[in-house]
């Protein structure tokens, strides 16, 4: 029997976790954030831990049989990987699952705030009737820079191509298949800023990204541009953003996730018309069964002796080597 213990913030997946898991598992919830006698018992046992979870050294020489911790999602920031390494235990994502999900929501949002369709509606529902079609903009031709083309960036690259939309991008590693397959055109951040329309932001956590997005990097943008985050509010400075929009140094912004969630009621994002906000909402019901899916059957492969699918990667480490190459690149919050 392989034995998975699952973390209870999956408690709600818990059920299809199950029934779509192989005769040859057995799982378990627990609470990591609660340890107890229970989760002791089942961490003697444990083959696999499904969630985004940092066992302690005491519980990693507990867990005597665990090989690996599967997240459901693309992040795993919250786990020591230099620890799980030194327990010779196996970190991996779930990455890709939510990536057409994030996609397609980062061009809603692209689409709502050039079509205006937050001010139309309410001009329809509560009057006076106003047509602003004149000031509506045009998607098709514009140029949209992408920080980070890992499997969202570069679903959403694919995407924006298709829609006539003239793509660019930076990441620390290059993606020399994705440029030649979609005719993108690698920029070093300065660069990418000052000749976008349109910034997505698509980044990991680490001490280099922490708000990225800051009054300094803004100023770098053009006036007519949007800014678009649906990776992680760490990455942004949120009172900065307020400035930009309200001072017009950026035309609107989209953003799916914030510094603190929910949003503080008292936020000057919610009063502000240029922004389109959502709750953290861009990965879909489709999304999470395909998550499901993706680490049982990396589970699967580890109980028959196989390597896992989408093995964590240290960006921390990723990004120094970067930028030890190329000094002149700045990737902090400055």
């Amino acid at each position: 029997m392989f034995n998975v213990i699952v973390n209870k913030e999956y408690e709600l997946l818990f059920e299809r976790l199950k029934a779509e898991a192989p005769d040859s598992f057995a799982l378990s919830l627990a609470d990591f954030s609660h340890p107890d006698e229970k989760l002791n018992v089942l961490l003697e046992k444990a083959d696999a831990i499904i969630g985004q979870v940092n066992p302690s050294d005491s519980q990693y020489e507990t867990a005597g049989r665990l090989r690996i911790i599967q997240t459901m999602s693309a992040g795993y920031d919250r786990i020591d990987l230099a620890k799980a390494k030194h327990h010779n235990v196996l970190v991996a994502s779930n990455n890709g699952a939510n990536a057409v999900s994030v996609a397609e929501h980062v061009l809603m949002q692209i689409f709502v705030l050039y079509r205006q369709l937050l001010f139309h509606h309410r001009s329809v529902t509560s009057g006076p009737w106003k047509n602003l079609k004149h000031t509506n903009r045009e998607l098709s031709g514009k140029t949209l820079g992408i920080f980070g083309l890992g499997r969202i960036g570069k679903a959403l690259a694919q995407r924006a191509v298709a829609l006539g939309v003239k793509v660019q991008y930076f990441d620390v590693v290059r993606q020399s298949e994705a440029e030649k397959e979609w005719g993108l055109k690698y920029l070093f951040p300065e660069e990418l800023l000052s000749s976008s329309d349109i910034i997505s932001y698509h980044l990991p956590k680490t001490s280099f990204t922490h708000h990225l997005i800051n009054r300094n990097s803004l100023r770098k943008m053009r006036p007519d541009a949007l800014l678009i985050n649906s990776s992680r509010g760490y990455i942004q400075d949120e009172n900065a953003i307020v400035e930009a929009l309200n001072s017009g140094q950026i035309s609107g912004a989209g953003l799916d996730v914030f510094e603190v969630e929910p949003l503080p009621e008292n936020s000057p994002l919610r009063k502000l018309e240029n922004v389109v906000l959502t709750p953290h909402s861009a990965p879909d019901n489709e999304s999470l069964i395909l998550a499901v899916r993706n680490a049982l059957d990396n589970l699967l492969r580890v109980s028959n002796g196989n390597e896992p699918q989408s093995i964590a990667v240290d960006h921390e480490e990723v990004t120094r080597q970067f930028l030890e190459r190329f000094p002149e690149v700045k990737l902090t919050a400055s």
